[in-house]
């Protein structure tokens, strides 16, 4: 019964560090695309609205704010799953628990991505969204770029996750 009892408690946690990388992790991406945009866009969007006087552009830039945050979180939602996948099971399963390994697994995740990106060519009427990149400095820079782009969100949820991850006993 013990035994049972441990396998499951395994298998819970790696459920509920998959479901906080898929949750928070795409909320936290798109937060921080919003920060950098609305960061370099305001004073932009302030002195254009005073010199041009177009009282209807905090609307349009409203809507679009909120359309690119649902877009940006739309787009790391797979990325996320995976990174939660890769790192619950080397977390729980290999005892690997350090915000390394969240960093790793997120490389491997957009490595995935991106490879599916170049091999799978969805069409016009999908859905897919798929980096459409060609040659290898392109997915390099996309690579790295993003990877970048992930460290804050990652290390957030791994913070987030931190009470899921089996603690180290000394023996």
């Amino acid at each position: 019964m013990t035994a049972l009892r441990a396998i499951l408690g395994r298998i819970v946690r790696i459920v509920a560090i998959v479901a906080i990388f898929s949750v928070a992790g795409p909320l936290a991406f798109a937060v921080l695309i919003l920060v950098m945009v609305l960061g370099a866009g305001t004073p932009l969007l302030e002195l254009l609205r005073d010199f041009a006087s177009l009282g209807s552009v905090s609307t349009l830039a409203s809507v679009a704010a909120w359309l690119l945050a649902f877009a940006a979180m739309l787009a790391a939602f797979p990325p996320s799953v995976m990174t939660g996948a890769i790192f619950a099971l080397a977390a729980v399963c290999a005892g690997l628990r350090a915000v390394w390994m969240a960093w790793c697994a997120v490389a491997v995740a957009i490595a995935a991505i991106i490879l599916i990106g170049t091999f799978y060519v969805p069409d016009e009427s999908s859905a897919v969204l798929l980096p459409n990149l060609q040659g290898a400095e392109q997915m390099l820079r996309a690579f790295v770029a993003l990877n970048i782009l992930a460290l804050l969100p990652t290390t957030f949820c791994w913070w987030l996750a931190r009470p899921l991850q089996p603690a180290r006993i000394a023996a």
